[in-house]
């Protein structure tokens, strides 16, 4: 997810059954997390990584 006039740096909040995390767009290093195993965090970085230039097209848009 990505919220509306979030702060920087440019992230992605990823939410899961009892677990968050939150990724930084541009270098898709996890800033916190609590819930996810490290094998999850791992999984989840390569799913965003592939989708990495949406993501942050998404971020400029709710960030206009």
């Amino acid at each position: 997810m990505i919220y509306p006039n979030d702060h920087a740096p440019a992230h992605v909040h990823v939410v899961g059954p009892d677990a968050e995390a939150k990724f930084d767009i541009k270098t898709l290093d996890c800033i916190e997390s609590f819930g996810f195993s490290q094998k999850t965090l791992k999984q989840i970085k390569d799913y965003l990584e592939k989708r990495k230039s949406r993501l942050k097209e998404a971020w400029d848009e709710y960030q206009e």
